[in-house]
């Protein structure tokens, strides 16, 4: 038997939330060499017996990989997270929950740091990553970028490409969050 000379593509993920650890789980299951971090390092730690490997920092996390996966509570702690991290020729996919406009902001600051960027919007929750058809993710930002990563990408969950502007996955998320709100909440009969 020979052996595997096609190793996968390494996957960083800087964020273990309920999503980040699913997400992580998923590249791990599938074979993707993975390295995490986390503020809280007892999350990260808990990923080492599934094969991970746990960074002491965000920048030894991002060093580990070309493919860094961001998944934090908001953009400000994205800021915080990466203050001072060397992203040159890193691609950073941002899956933290953004506007339109802090979602075109983040691309042109990931540019003047020399990374490559992705915006995603996620449309599935933590009991649906692992399987693909379940739910996805809208991306937007680079074609090249997009495509260069859609295998490794739609391993967790599955890939819907919504456009160049890095908004528009941001925007794609927000409308249909809206939409589904509002059926949920539906119209409501007066009680008599």
């Amino acid at each position: 038997m020979e052996p595997n000379t096609l190793e996968k593509p390494s996957v960083t993920m800087l964020g273990l939330g309920a999503m980040g650890t699913a997400l992580a789980r998923a590249w791990l299951a599938a074979g993707h060499p993975l390295t995490v971090w986390n503020r809280t390092a007892a999350r990260a730690a808990a990923l080492a017996p599934e094969g991970a490997r746990v960074a002491s920092s965000a920048a030894q996390a991002v060093a580990a990989s070309a493919l860094v996966v961001v998944c934090l509570l908001d953009d400000s702690s994205v800021d915080q997270v990466l203050a001072g991290v060397d992203l040159v020729d890193r691609d950073l996919v941002n899956l933290t929950t953004s506007t339109p406009a802090q979602a075109r902001a983040r691309a042109a600051w990931a540019r003047r740091r020399g990374a490559r960027y992705l915006d995603g919007g996620i449309m599935a929750v933590p009991p649906m990553v692992g399987v693909p058809e379940a739910g996805y993710v809208f991306y937007s930002g680079s074609r090249t970028l997009f495509e260069r990563h859609r295998e490794t990408l739609g391993v967790p969950v599955g890939t819907t490409y919504v456009g160049e502007d890095a908004g528009f996955a941001a925007l794609h998320d927000v409308a249909l969050l809206s939409a589904m709100y509002g059926m949920f909440a539906g119209p409501r009969t007066p009680s008599p």
